[in-house]
């Protein structure tokens, strides 16, 4: 895959993976894979509340049904 980068954010990439002591390569994979994970979690935490709130609407439509 190629990937074209802004010239602002190259150097900011260059800079940051010269402090880290890292190729650009590898701190590009890694920002990958950090921002991958993070989407990922909040996908999850997503379904999760939603799963909760179906769950809540259900258990209130009983509750009225039983009334």
């Amino acid at each position: 895959m190629t990937v074209t980068i802004p010239k602002k954010i190259e150097k900011e990439i260059s800079g940051a993976s010269k402090s880290l002591g890292i190729s650009e390569g590898d701190f590009l994979t890694n920002a990958v894979m950090y921002y991958s994970n993070a989407l990922r979690s909040r996908v999850d935490l997503k379904k999760e509340l939603d799963d909760w709130r179906r769950a809540s609407n259900e258990d209130l439509v009983l509750f009225e049904t039983n009334l």
